[in-house]
Order: C-alpha cells, then sequence, then structure tokens
C-alpha cells in the first residue's frame, strides 16, 4: 500500500489518509484481512502527526473499514456488497452534486456536460 499526502491541498492530511484507503477498500485494492501499516510507521514515512494518521485510522475504523485487534494492528474489513455498493454510490452522488452545481455555475448546458463525461468513459 503507497499512502501520500499533499500538505498544500486544502483537504486536512488525515482525510486525505481517509479518502485514499476507503477508495482502495471499495475498489479492492485492499482486500479484506489485508493488515495496515503500524500507526507510527505512516507517521514516520509521511512526515505527518501520529495523532495525525491514528484520527484517520479511527474513523476508517468507525466508518467500517477497518478492524483493530489487539496487540495485531489494524485489517482491512470484510464489506458485504450492499454495504459497498451504498458506500460508493454516497460517494459518487457527493461528487456529481458538487460537478452539477459547478456546471451550473459556469452556464455549461447539461447537454454539453454529459457529452464531457460520456467522452472520459471512452
Amino acid at each position: 500500500m503507497r499512502l501520500s499526502v499533499n500538505p498544500n491541498d486544502k483537504t486536512p492530511i488525515y482525510r486525505q489518509l481517509y479518502d485514499q484507503i476507503a477508495s482502495d477498500v471499495l475498489s479492492g485494492v485492499l482486500a479484506p484481512g489485508t493488515p495496515l501499516p503500524p500507526i507510527r510507521t505512516v507517521s514516520k514515512e509521511l512526515g505527518v502527526s501520529m495523532i495525525t494518521v491514528r484520527s484517520a485510522w479511527e474513523m476508517l475504523e468507525r466508518d467500517g473499514y477497518l478492524l483493530t485487534r489487539a496487540g495485531s494492528g489494524c485489517f482491512v474489513a470484510p464489506i458485504n456488497e450492499t454495504h459497498r455498493q451504498n458506500k460508493v454510490d454516497a460517494r459518487l452522488s457527493a461528487a456529481i452534486d458538487t460537478l452539477v452545481d459547478d456546471a451550473k455555475a459556469l452556464g455549461v448546458e447539461k447537454e454539453t456536460l454529459l457529452s464531457m463525461i460520456e467522452s472520459r468513459f471512452l
């Protein structure tokens, strides 16, 4: 697993970590049972606070992406297909809402936006 952060991004670092791992879990890049590196290791490798990494790990556990086993570390949690699809749908819905709002603000017509989206799938 390769994690990276951009300190110049407006997104908080803990959220950048959360988003990367959540995406990898939802896409299947990280399979259930896959161990995550220790918080201390990630903190040192990325040059960020252990508290920042711990915050991301705790959010991931709270949202069902990780399981913590005392003395063993954190592992990717099994996610059933319905739960996975609900999370994917929610994430895409939020991105689509932002995209549509931006398009409206810029005066882009619906057909133009749909054409632009369609061209990205080719």
